[in-house]
């Protein structure tokens, strides 16, 4: 499985075996006992060519599908934002997916060109502040309420976030002038 996956990976970028080889620093016929699964490489040479190619070790060494951590993510979030859906009441299902459909549509351009990234950069921004704020709200709840004084720097909090928001919505809709 190991020399076939350096195989294949060698392969995709188009190198012989002496020229991976050479990036690892070892000999090329040792790579090529690699690839054939004549001999095995130590852990440290497996994590060298895992880190060259930008793989997992588990792609490399076990056969996984998933290529790297960014796919993994991409996966994991499918998965666990399908679970969620399928627990989640039918009218708030459908808000949620509104949402989901939204932020795709203000996303998916950046996904398919090469565009400056400012619009996500400030779009994050928003929803990091959203996200602050509410954290900052639900960690401050307490059996009999809030003192003043907590609800004061609750305020304080809820200000603060309000104007990032606001200063990042004004560069986004600069933004969407221009364009």
């Amino acid at each position: 499985m190991l020399g076939e996956r350096i195989r294949e990976l060698r392969k995709r970028k188009n190198m012989t075996l002496r020229e991976l080889a050479s990036e690892l620093g070892i000999p090329f016929t040792t790579l090529g006992n690699y690839e054939r699964g004549d001999r095995s490489p130590d852990f440290d040479l497996v994590l060298e060519i895992a880190k060259y190619f930008g793989v997992s070790m588990d792609y490399l060494t076990r056969g996984d599908d998933i290529v790297n951590f960014d796919e993994y993510q991409v996966i994991r979030y499918t998965e666990d934002f399908n679970q969620m859906l399928s627990k989640t009441e039918p009218g708030v299902r459908e808000q949620i997916l509104k949402i989901h459909d939204i932020l795709f549509f203000l996303t998916c351009d950046h996904a398919i060109g090469n565009q400056e990234n400012k619009e996500l950069d400030y779009l994050q921004k928003i929803f990091n502040s959203i996200l602050k704020a509410k954290n900052g709200f639900g960690m401050g709840i307490k059996k009999g309420g809030f003192s003043p004084s907590e609800k004061y720097e609750l305020l304080k909090l809820a200000q603060k976030e309000k104007e990032e928001i606001d200063k990042s919505l004004n560069e986004l809709f600069e933004i969407y002038i221009e364009k």
